[in-house]
């Protein structure tokens, strides 16, 4: 796993210019980062004044459809880091096993659909890591705290197509033994628990807590697995984007913009401010 935070670019801009300083800066003359990061765009990007990202947009509160526009926190982060880089978005549905894939053949400049940086999705792309999510299990109202991905054993298991949560579930079913897991293959995997499709789901937090406001029989079983960032994918030859999405991160961080996305979409407790590339494990 390749992590690299560019340190320099975190303090400039979180500090206010402070520390890593250049020959310009000591005289007197701050180095604009933002507009560096501008400079060093893609030609295709700058050209189109655009960047073309994927989502799937079914995972509210991070991205779905609102009538014909696509919304949720991760569309919001997207279209903020675009305008600190002068550019618009726009978005393309896409199916979430096929972002990676696309975004690796420039089809797409950015995959941003709640995807957990994960090292083996980082031999195909890097990430920006942007928020952190655990894994939270979904039962039906009543049944309480299970224990864990143990308490899995036994049960119909339901979970997304293309997620972590698939290869989850399937080591999980490995470690039950003769108990067993039946694994579900789900779309919408809290409401086949409520639907008494499945005994229980795995989805992101920040996904779970919304699916168990809405359905009232059900709720989350005990605290949160694992805590996970978050990354939007840019191709690995693509160096100078992948830069530029990060600095404008970071002057999100820096001047409130970022808090206030997650005040707004309710999920503060994932609040990243290391902003790394291929954070992940």
């Amino acid at each position: 796993m390749r992590i690299v935070a560019l340190v320099c670019v975190a303090a400039l801009v979180l500090a206010g210019g402070a520390g890593c300083a250049t020959t310009e800066q000591q005289a007197g003359q701050p180095v604009d980062r933002l507009a560096e990061a501008r400079a060093a765009l893609p030609d295709s990007v700058r050209q189109k004044g655009s960047l073309v990202a994927g989502t799937e947009p079914a995972f509210e509160p991070m991205t779905f459809m609102k009538g014909s526009k696509f919304t949720g926190l991760d569309v919001d982060i997207t279209e903020a880091i675009a305008g600190k880089l002068g550019l618009t978005v726009d978005w393309q549905n896409v199916p979430f096993g096929e972002l990676l894939d696309k975004v690796d053949n420039h089809s797409l400049d950015l995959s941003v659909s709640s995807m957990f940086d994960r090292a083996k999705r980082q031999e195909k792309v890097d990430f920006v890591d942007y928020l952190n999510a655990g894994t939270s299990i979904v039962v039906p109202k009543g049944v309480g705290d299970i224990g864990g991905l143990p308490g899995l054993c036994g049960r119909r298991v339901a979970v997304q197509e293309g997620t972590v949560y698939v290869d989850m579930a399937e080591a999980q079913k490995k470690a039950c033994g003769d108990k067993g897991l039946t694994v579900v293959l789900s779309d919408t995997p809290s409401a086949n628990v409520r639907d008494k499709k499945a005994d229980a789901a795995l989805n992101d937090f920040p996904i779970a807590a919304l699916d168990v406001e809405k359905m009232p029989t059900l709720e989350l079983s005990g605290p949160q697995i694992e805590a996970i960032p978050y990354g939007i994918g840019i191709a690995k030859d693509r160096e100078a984007l992948t830069t530029a999405v990060q600095t404008a991160l970071y002057s999100m961080i820096n001047d409130g913009t970022y808090d206030g996305l997650l005040a707004k979409w309710k999920v503060k407790e994932g609040a990243l401010r290391t902003g790394a590339i291929n954070g992940g494990a």
